[in-house]
C-alpha cells in the first residue's frame, strides 16, 4: 500500500511598512516610529516616545521585519530601508536584517509600469479612487514629534494615525494593482 503525500504551497509572509522620522537623512534625523500592516489590514506600531528609545524601537522594528518574506513600501528603496539600515548601523544593531525580506517599492513599480503625471502617494491614491487623509503629512512629523516628546498625546496620536493611513492606502494600492503585479512579478504574489 502506498502512502500519498500531500504537498501544500506555503504562502510567503508579507507586510507593508512605513517609517516616520524627524528628517529624510539618517545622519541628521531620528527614527520616530515604524508601522506595519498585513494583508488583512492588521496594524502594528513601534514608537520611540523619546529620542533615547530610538535604539530599542529600531531593534523591535528590525526583528519584526526580518520575520517576513516580502515587504512592500512606498519610496522605501530611497527612504525607509536605507534610513532604517543607517540608524541601525549607528546603534550597532544587525542592520543586514533590514534587507532579509524581498523588498518591492510600489512607488517604483507604479513609476515603471504606469503612466501618471505624479507618483506621490496622494496622487496615485486619488487616481485609483482610494481615500487618503491629508490632514497630517510626512513633513508635519518633525514638529508633531517635538510636541509629542513634551508629552502631547494628541501629537503622538496624529503621527500614529498618519502612519496607519499611509499603510492602509499602500495596502489598497497593492490590491488595485495586484493583477499586474501577478503578471510582472509572480514570485511576489503566490
Amino acid at each position: 500500500m502506498s502512502k500519498t503525500r500531500r504537498t501544500s504551497i506555503v504562502k510567503p509572509k508579507i507586510c507593508f511598512m512605513d517609517l516616520e522620522a524627524t528628517a529624510l537623512d539618517a545622519d541628521v534625523g531620528y527614527l520616530v516610529g515604524g508601522g506595519f500592516m498585513d494583508e488583512k489590514g492588521r496594524f502594528r506600531w513601534f514608537y520611540a516616545d523619546i529620542p533615547s528609545k530610538e535604539k530599542e524601537t529600531l531593534s523591535s522594528i528590525i526583528e519584526y521585519l526580518a520575520r517576513h518574506h516580502i515587504v512592500f513600501t512606498w519610496n522605501g528603496s530611497k527612504f525607509d530601508l536605507p534610513f532604517l539600515a543607517t540608524r541601525s548601523v549607528k546603534h550597532n544593531l544587525r542592520a543586514e536584517l533590514v534587507y532579509r525580506p524581498t523588498h518591492l517599492d510600489l512607488a517604483e513599480f507604479i513609476r515603471n509600469y504606469f503612466k501618471l503625471s505624479f507618483v506621490n502617494l496622494y496622487h496615485v491614491a486619488r487616481f485609483l479612487n482610494i481615500t487618503k487623509d491629508i490632514s497630517v503629512e510626512g513633513i508635519d512629523v518633525p514638529s508633531l514629534y517635538l510636541k509629542a516628546v513634551k508629552n502631547d498625546k494628541r501629537a503622538a496620536m496624529k503621527i500614529k494615525k498618519h502612519c496607519r493611513d499611509d499603510l492602509e492606502v499602500l495596502r489598497n494600492i497593492y490590491f488595485k494593482i495586484l493583477p499586474i503585479l501577478r503578471e510582472v512579478r509572480p514570485e511576489l504574489t503566490l
